[in-house]
């Protein structure tokens, strides 16, 4: 069943991942959006600094987590999921910032017109991630958060155009999931390689 989920959503994020940002951006440049291409580009370039100066503030507590599991000490597992839940709570935050940047440039009716800003939207917010999980290729937790997170912003980017309330129903489950469930699953999922 969770291959057949995982099967499903690959082909889109993977056609995504190829092409939405180039498609999007030629489409951008055709409509003459040329501020929000311009913040796009910066952003293609800066924006892995910016998250790896976020994301520094995390190191110290994944070294006091590391620190507990060597003591075998059950802070272990509440400086480990900290640290998890930091991360999230920035790849969340990215998702956030990119649609909100990019809508606002958008004045019409959600409809055919918004695509190219949701598909430049979608290199904004997952690709500083995605280059981060390159750099990490053999690690399962990145790539684990980066296709939940994947998941999750096509389903909101698609529930834009079926309904409002879809939208809002798949933020919440979108913000567990990532806040709550994922941290806690990549703690037992480490756990359980550690015993191997």
């Amino acid at each position: 069943m969770l291959n057949k989920i995982v099967t499903i959503f690959s082909v889109p994020i993977m056609f995504l991942n190829m092409g939405g940002g180039i498609v999007g951006g030629i489409w951008l440049a055709i409509l003459g959006e040329w501020k929000l291409l311009g913040i796009g580009i910066f952003l293609l370039f800066t924006s892995h600094w910016i998250l790896s100066l976020l994301m520094m503030p995390s190191l110290p507590i994944s070294g006091l987590a590391v620190y507990f599991y060597e003591k075998k000490n059950p802070l272990r597992h509440i400086m480990g999921y900290i640290s998890q839940l930091y991360t999230n709570i920035l790849i969340v935050l990215t998702c956030v910032f990119a649609f909100i940047l990019c809508s606002r440039f958008y004045s019409g009716p959600i409809g055919f017109g918004l695509i190219p800003y949701l598909l430049w939207s979608w290199g904004m917010a997952l690709g500083p991630w995605q280059f981060f999980a390159s750099k990490e290729p053999n690690n399962e937790f990145s790539m684990i958060t980066l296709f939940s997170a994947s998941v999750f912003y096509l389903l909101f980017l698609i529930s834009l155009f079926i309904s409002p309330a879809l939208a809002f129903i798949i933020v919440v489950a979108f913000g567990v999931v990532q806040l709550i469930a994922l941290p806690i699953f990549n703690m037992y999922l480490a756990r359980q390689m550690r015993e191997y």
